[in-house]
């Protein structure tokens, strides 16, 4: 796995052990992210590598999904340095779905999207009026 480096591994477990401590309950892998001030996506990316390690395992509940500690001593086998370009790719990704986020939320907050909702209706009732009336019955 070049893509997660045995510096990184142990960062990650060491925050899964103080949120654990300060919450007493297990954390999920954004609250690691928030803590260690690295994108949410590389976050994942590394639990579940974690996860195939067998050093954490990835707990999903009903409700959310949180990290465990399984056995540490697996990442010593992990190579000291990871590659750049995987960490630049993530960073990109994280700007390219913050931007989307911030086009949507402008979207419903300027109004726009339920000007659109309103034509759209406008439009739907005014083909429904243009339909012919259903004939009367010539047998009544």
């Amino acid at each position: 796995m070049p893509d997660l480096d045995r510096q990184s591994a142990h960062l990650v477990l060491a925050a899964i052990r103080v949120l654990a401590h300060r919450q007493g309950r297990s954390p999920t892998p954004d609250e690691v992210a928030e803590l260690l001030e690295l994108p949410p996506a590389t976050v994942r990316l590394y639990a579940s590598q974690l996860q195939e390690l067998g050093a954490a395992v990835l707990v999903e509940s009903a409700y959310e999904v949180h990290l465990e500690i399984r056995d540490h001593r697996l990442v010593d086998d992990l190579e000291d340095e990871r590659s750049e370009a995987l960490a630049e790719d993530l960073a990109d990704f994280d700007r390219r779905k913050q931007a989307e986020n911030e086009r949507m939320a402008r979207l419903f907050d300027d109004g726009t999207f339920a000007r659109e909702r309103e034509e759209k209706l406008r439009q739907m009732d005014e083909k429904l009026r243009e339909l012919p009336r259903k004939p009367k019955n010539p047998f009544e």
